[in-house]
């Protein structure tokens, strides 16, 4: 029996799932071409601004951004709604901060009365796609699906596994669906499962499957743990080949999960960075640290690794839409919900610290026409995609959104006077005012950090200072030197959670 698929076989296989079973709404599709701009955005799950080598970083882990980022405009101070998935993604979508849209637990949802506010309304007269990996990130898709036209099962751009099958099989019960099917076929740990027969043929049909792929990837194929494993290539050539084949206009969300944890590049990159002379700065341990081992340099290099394989497919899926023409009248974002960190008694983002490498990430956005580079150095937020999108796409700004006109687009210059903020609340309770947080405020060239209701601080305040201008690493905690700055921050953002707190008073 020969189970090896090649790329192009696995498009024809996936290609034909969502025109039969998961686009009902394919029929709005199909018309006069548009003379509206595609929009399309691209996130890449937890690639912090940190670690780009278009941004100063010593490891050159971008080469290929940054030879497309002279024909963009590079943000370089771009500051995410927080530093996990949920709330990360949740403020991308809905132009809201997380102490807004309160999707703020892990895999949480935003509340009910945000529901009709989120950037696929924006693009009602668009087809709309969205897709993404991370499974969290599909919690959100649902809660908005009945404003996405094309939403693709995030198994779909995934290699085969029985799991996935399954899954098909009982799409409203997926999670019992797939316990059982667990129990009862697949070998645990200790050798053994309920059906040792039907155990041995699954595993010797999904191994032969993947064992072409596996050769690609040393470490292990990309997954998000939920399934067989996926190429990041293969969601990329399907994306390309659907958006072409949409008269549109379309927008597109496109959540891939790369470079987030496990760290497994392809073998194009895995060792690249080994024995490198790289050296990262020495920094003292966090109060919220969790891991104090050895570990975090090599899991760095991993992820620098990593993003090089991100790096790579970013690269080819721009040159594959500008082959196809599709660039000639597409607004393109590269993005992230969050960033990385391996520092501090940290390696990864599960932590309540909110340091620059956690929630600075990268933007771009490449206009049609666009030959010359433009940077802006002014801090900016997630928040401000949305509004900025809709006027790049000649859309009505929607009154719900927190963000303002990014520049060189805004008319005002609102870098002296503005705040931005980003919100971690993991344990947050549903409709009660925030007890315990982490929250910062940039006003100019100072961040202040504030962190509330937390053991590690028996339940007090810790605030921190830094002018990440000139101390961009955040190693010089200056709340004490000017305390003149620090209070009159942490006033403007205590009262600023007054503000958001007062609905959930009872």
């Amino acid at each position: 029996m020969k189970l090896d698929i090649n790329r192009r076989d696995f498009l024809k296989f996936a290609g034909m799932l969502p025109l039969g079973l998961f686009a009902p709404k394919l029929d709005k599709s199909f018309g006069v071409k548009s003379d509206k701009k595609n929009v399309i955005i691209v996130v890449f799950d937890a690639l912090s601004a940190y670690n780009i080598s278009l941004h100063g970083y010593a490891r050159e882990t971008t080469p290929n951004i940054a030879r497309l980022a002279e024909r963009s405009t590079v943000y370089h101070n771009h500051y995410a709604g927080s530093n996990y998935t949920t709330s990360g993604t949740a403020t991308l979508l809905t132009g809201t901060l997380p102490w807004t849209h309160r999707a703020l637990k892990p895999n949480g949802t935003v509340s009910a009365d945000r529901v009709d506010h989120n950037i696929f309304s924006v693009f009602k007269d668009y087809y709309r796609i969205a897709y993404s990996h991370n499974e969290w990130v599909n919690t959100l898709f649902d809660q908005f699906k009945e404003d996405i036209e094309e939403w693709i099962p995030r198994e779909q751009l995934t290699l085969f596994s029985s799991d996935r099958l399954v899954q098909k099989i009982f799409p409203n019960d997926r999670d019992i669906a797939s316990v059982s099917w667990v129990r009862n076929i697949k070998i645990q740990q200790e050798g053994y499962a309920y059906s040792l027969f039907l155990s041995k043929l699954i595993s010797s049909i999904e191994e032969k499957y993947t064992s072409e792929y596996r050769l690609q990837f040393p470490r292990g194929l990309p997954t998000a743990r939920a399934d067989g494993g996926f190429l990041l290539e293969h969601a990329v050539d399907w994306i390309v080949e659907r958006i072409a084949s949409v008269p549109g206009p379309v927008f597109g969300y496109f959540h891939f999960l790369p470079p987030h944890d496990p760290y497994r590049t392809h073998r194009e990159f895995t060792g690249q960075f080994r024995n490198d002379g790289f050296q990262s700065i020495v920094k003292p341990l966090d109060i919220f640290a969790k891991d104090q081992s050895d570990d975090a340099q090599v899991l760095r290099q991993y992820y620098d690794e990593f993003i090089l394989y991100v790096d790579r497919e970013f690269g080819r899926m721009f040159d594959l839409l500008e082959k196809s023409g599709q660039l000639e009248n597409t607004i393109l974002v590269l993005t992230s919900d969050h960033g990385e960190m391996f520092e501090r008694g940290t390696a990864g983002h599960v932590t309540d610290s909110l340091y620059e490498p956690l929630i600075r990430i990268p933007l771009l956005i490449f206009e049609p026409g666009m030959k010359n580079r433009t940077d802006i150095y002014e801090p900016t937020s997630a928040v401000d995609l949305v509004p900025t999108l809709a006027y790049l796409s000649s859309h009505p700004t929607p009154q719900w959104n927190e963000g303002t006109l990014l520049p060189p687009y805004s008319q005002t210059d609102s870098s002296i006077d503005r705040n931005i903020y980003a919100v971690r609340s993991y344990d947050a309770e549903d409709a009660k005012p925030l007890s315990q947080a982490s929250v910062i405020i940039v006003k100019g060239r100072y961040k202040l950090h504030y962190y509330f209701g937390y053991s590690e601080i028996d339940g007090k305040e810790l605030v921190k200072l830094f002018d990440v201008k000139d101390d961009p690493e955040e190693l010089n905690d200056l709340s004490r030197l000017e305390k003149d700055i620090a209070s009159e921050m942490l006033n403007e953002l205590k009262t600023k959670l007054v503000e958001v707190n007062k609905p959930y008073i009872p």
